[in-house]
């Protein structure tokens, strides 16, 4: 499964509201919500605005993780 959790973690640390995500990457309010509650598709022109704003790497954005994985981090 896809997740967005480095991203997450990247922009709590950062202490930026999730509106101030919203609108420094000029997300609209449904595209934000699928990012914080990883709910996809997100469309990859999402993903590399996210880079792009925050200049950060794609793996620090996303990364998949295996369903046991994914079990076992709960």
């Amino acid at each position: 499964m896809l997740t967005f959790e480095p991203f997450r973690i990247w922009f709590m640390r950062s202490g930026k509201s999730k509106m101030a995500m919203q609108a420094e990457c000029g997300l609209q309010p449904t595209t934000a919500a699928k990012v914080w509650n990883d709910r996809f598709p997100v469309r990859s022109d999402v993903i590399e605005k996210i880079c792009r704003t925050y200049n950060l790497r794609i793996e620090q954005v996303i990364e998949y993780r295996s369903e046991v994985e994914s079990i076992e981090s709960k």
